[in-house]
């Protein structure tokens, strides 16, 4: 298997240090892959491994023109925990970042980009999430996290995003390879 690149906005450390404190202090929760604090992010490209590195190469210098520095900061909020998969024993465990037009916008560049520069990308639609577990692990059926369970992540200001490189056999997994800033306050 090649490597695998990513586009992402990473959830800064005090942000993922409090959704690994609550969603671990939930013992009934039984899955068999817990995703490292560290590597919490918003997917906003899976690139998986480029036709050829020149392809990389090209889509790294498109960003840095087209985008990095033109999009303001812009506020994230946290939503509730919720599943991909069978509702019993599901796929996936996330937590849901609220609709943001700025996010949203972010995003399109970012894929209008990756397709022009070679790139063949999931055409599902945009679902801002954070993955915090994999592959639900007992025989006992999944239950969910109610809304009411004390999930309080403060917001945070994305600044930048990452081109971000996976290292399965690491933990934390995802390394930076070059990070993109977004407009700097006061700049136009």
């Amino acid at each position: 298997m090649g490597i695998h690149y990513f586009l992402a906005v990473r959830i800064p450390v005090r942000q993922s240090e409090a959704i690994h404190h609550f969603i671990r202090g939930k013992d009934r929760l039984s899955f068999k892959r817990w995703v490292h604090p560290l590597d919490y992010h918003i997917t906003l490209a899976f690139l998986g491994e480029p036709p050829e590195d020149s392809h990389l190469i090209h889509l790294m210098g498109a960003l840095a023109d087209k985008i990095e520095g033109k999009f303001p900061p812009f506020s994230l909020e946290f939503e509730s925990i919720h599943t991909f998969g069978h509702q019993d024993s599901p796929r996936i465990l996330w937590l849901g970042v609220q609709a943001s037009d700025a996010l949203a916008d972010l995003r399109e560049q970012i894929y209008s980009q990756c397709i022009k520069n070679g790139f063949k990308l999931d055409s599902k639609p945009f679902v801002p999430h954070i993955t915090l577990a994999r592959k639900w692990d007992s025989k006992a059926p999944y239950t969910g996290v109610q809304a009411g369970d004390g999930l309080k992540i403060p917001p945070f200001e994305a600044a930048s995003f990452e081109l971000l490189q996976t290292h399965p056999e690491r933990t934390p997994k995802y390394e930076t390879v070059r990070s993109f800033q977004l407009m700097k306050a006061g700049s136009k």
